[in-house]
């Protein structure tokens, strides 16, 4: 499958902890050495030292280490939201587009489901957008080698909010569009009004151009705008969308701390709320160095156009 071997590639590179601070590190003389260490330092700026810059996603070394930690949990949640696309399982000329798609998650997920006859397409093409290619080349360079005559991958290195407005205008029409763990980036980096205009824009294209049973799959972490988390988001853009059904649970977090909400913030509606189970799908073992999360914690949605 395409996960093992892009995962292999990813510790080959990774070292787990640098030997010396990464060339041209953006955190310059804060740069803790460590990549498990900058991952944190980006997704709870408060653990960094004083005076630290804030970080986004910049660097190859964290790029590969975040692979190896996260894959596994991110294709698991995302395996978990395909399995309910009942309508796309005898497409047989599948497209894809997945915003924010950093190490393509969600690709790993549609192979996994494709391996396992749970998706039946004959041919697929993918397209991933994200702002970063130095970040994501030796990644998405691994990727590109599984192209052939069925499977097309394309990457489009743009900002979401610019890029929103060349795909509404184009005649490309996916039948699955993936948000992963894009409104949690986007709250941190983006500003309210582009935000808004990418809303807007998407919704627009989505209304007018988009087929029916399209699917939209929204997997975030499981927290709210006034948490630092983008979930907010997800009920902001189902409510703009015309002619559709929609979905909405999250995974209990076995991690969660909080007093009044032990199993992580509720989250969901009619048949879903806490989905049955929280397993990751996969073996941990040849990442265990990473310490992977063995569950999935995320909060999703899924829409379906009628």
């Amino acid at each position: 499958m395409i996960i093992d071997t892009i995962l292999k590639n990813c510790s080959k590179r990774q070292n787990h902890k640098c030997d010396e601070q990464c060339e041209n590190c953006s955190y310059g003389e804060f740069c803790p050495e460590d990549c498990e260490k900058c991952l944190e330092y980006i997704h709870y700026p408060y653990r960094a030292k004083d005076g630290a810059p804030k970080r986004k996603y910049d660097c190859p070394n964290m790029a590969d280490f975040y692979t190896c930690k996260y894959s596994y949990r991110y294709t698991s949640e995302i395996m978990y939201a395909l399995e309910r696309t009942t309508r796309l399982f005898t497409v047989k000329n599948l497209k894809v587009l997945s915003f924010g798609c950093g190490p393509c998650t969600d690709l790993f997920a549609i192979d996994c489901l494709r391996e396992n006859g749970t998706l039946t397409y004959d041919t697929l093409e993918y397209h991933g957008i994200d702002y970063s290619e130095s970040v994501w080349k030796n990644i998405h360079d691994d990727i590109k080698s599984f192209e052939n005559d069925k499977i097309k991958i394309s990457f489009f290195y743009k900002d979401a909010c610019q890029i929103i407005n060349d795909i509404s205008k184009g005649t490309w029409i996916p039948d699955l569009i993936v948000f992963q763990y894009v409104f949690s980036d986007m709250e941190k980096h983006t500003s309210s009004d582009n935000i808004r205009s990418f809303l807007e824009t998407f919704s627009e294209y989505y209304n007018s151009k988009v087929t029916k049973n399209t699917y939209i799959i929204l997997n975030d972490i499981n927290l709210g705008r006034s948490y630092g988390g983008g979930r907010d988001y997800f009920d902001d853009l189902r409510s703009r969308l015309t002619s559709s059904e929609s979905l909405k649970g999250r995974f209990r977090d076995d991690n969660a701390k909080s007093v009044y909400y032990p199993r992580g913030y509720t989250y969901g509606e009619r048949s879903l709320g806490e989905f049955p189970t929280n397993k990751n799908k996969f073996d941990l073992t040849p990442m265990k160095k990473y310490n992977p999360f063995n569950t999935c914690a995320s909060a999703q949605m899924l829409i379906r156009k009628d």
